[in-house]
């Protein structure tokens, strides 16, 4: 049995997409011992197939609510009992719960967790639900580290369910006794033998922040090619070679950019304001004239993005298409338009040419004083140019293709400018 206190870093594979860390992670798994077990944990669906696939002298399984098993996660689970070798998405892993982590104790496994995963999230609640719960004693918020317990009855069915759920759990904790946010078990990660985070710019990412608030250790590592073989070396303070990116990616510098020269401009915030109202749809004319006009660019060929609750208002004749949400049964996948802005470990896209980044990205004020309760501070700078850079190289930038691409928010363009320049 692990001791879950024990003192270990989480190994966090931090380069440039396209390096080859997903073939490092096949590698490391192919040559692994027998007696050594992975969980693989991935965004999507076609990605666990092709760990499935790629890694052939293993058994990979994949979580399945058929066959008798109930609920993917308690088919999660019984893999685990079992000692299988198991690839599944973020969305379950996420699920993880206290029995989860009580299989994981008595077994040797090794997690691999390709691109960070929503750790931290708001729970949605109404103006005055928080202090219902409070004056009628069904919650207790600690001064110390703001962690909301559940002093109510645990048998009641109530609209808080969700609230008595996570509290009973440990992973709730409150901001500034407005907000409650749910937290991924950060104890998970002790009872593994080894964690790898697959990723680039990790220290902008909402995962490194969470990692800092619950006290999490972590190491940084490159991924280097040598001789036909990958291999992990501590993370140089050299600068990378970003001559060949310079090269490729064309940054549209025009009057289109005039729509987002305040620093806010383009935030979310802006766009729910009601007198941005007429700006909003100057942009939704800027995206289609440089769609149209300035590149001529095909559909096919198109990519774009804003934030989801945006996308209705920007969308234009040609461009609206989503990817089905069907999994793996379309057969039309990589020929959507728009994806949502922090799309991350997906390669079908990788024939889009004309990008569109419609957007500027700050955290949410409630999840920054979380963090801050801890003295955690947040780079929002690395954080915006972080999911920036991950949603450019979803398209044929991964292929060394030349790439154009509009964005209109001068904040995030000029996080760009400054990272092809090797000023960040």
């Amino acid at each position: 049995m692990k001791n879950e206190n024990e003192d270990k870093k989480v190994i966090v594979l931090d380069s440039i997409m396209g390096s080859g860390k997903t073939s490092y992670a096949i590698q490391l798994m192919k040559e692994a011992p027998n007696t050594q077990r992975f969980i693989y944990v991935t965004p999507f669906l076609d990605e666990v197939k092709r760990i499935k696939s790629e890694v052939s002298n293993r058994n990979f399984r994949e979580p399945n609510a058929k066959h008798g098993h109930g609920t993917k996660l308690a088919s999660l689970k019984k893999l685990i009992a079992t000692g299988e070798d198991i690839a599944t998405t973020h969305a379950l892993f996420a699920l993880a719960d206290d029995e989860l982590m009580e299989l994981l104790k008595w077994e040797r496994y090794t997690l691999i967790v390709d691109e960070v995963m929503d750790v931290i999230e708001q729970v949605p609640l109404k103006r005055d639900d928080l202090p219902v719960l409070l004056k009628s004693g069904y919650v207790e918020i600690s001064e110390d580290t703001q962690a909301v317990t559940w002093t109510g009855d645990h048998t009641m069915i109530t609209r808080f369910n969700d609230v008595m759920h996570y509290a009973l759990s440990g992973n709730l904790y409150a901001v500034n006794n407005v907000a409650f946010v749910w937290n991924f078990p950060a104890k998970v990660f002790n009872y593994f033998d080894e964690v790898y985070i697959l990723t680039y710019l990790f220290a902008g990412q909402v995962q490194r922040h969470y990692y800092d608030f619950h006290g999490v250790q972590y190491a940084y590592y490159d991924v280097v090619r040598d001789d036909g073989r990958y291999e992990l070396v501590p993370k140089s303070s050299v600068k990378e070679d970003r001559s060949r990116f310079r090269e490729l990616i064309t940054i549209y510098d025009g009057k289109l950019n005039d729509i987002g020269v305040r620093d806010t401009a383009l935030s979310k915030s802006w766009f729910e304001h009601k007198h941005n109202t007429p700006n909003v749809k100057k942009l939704k004319d800027a995206i289609y004239n440089y769609f149209r006009h300035v590149t001529k660019s095909k559909s096919e060929n198109f990519l774009w993005t804003t934030f989801k609750d945006s996308k209705k208002r920007l969308q234009g004749c040609g461009f609206a298409k989503e990817e089905s949400k069907i999994a793996d049964t379309t057969t039309d996948k990589g020929k959507a338009c728009f994806t949502p802005f922090n799309i991350r470990a997906t390669n079908k896209y990788r024939h889009k040419t004309v990008l569109a980044f419609a957007l500027n990205r700050y955290m949410n004020p409630i999840e920054k004083h979380f963090f801050a309760q801890r003295n955690v501070t947040v780079n929002e700078e690395m954080l915006a140019l972080s999911d920036l850079l991950q949603w450019l190289f979803r398209s044929a930038i991964r292929d060394g293709q030349p790439v154009k691409v509009y964005v209109p928010s001068r904040r995030m363009r000029v996080l760009l400018q400054r990272w092809l320049d090797n000023e960040i």
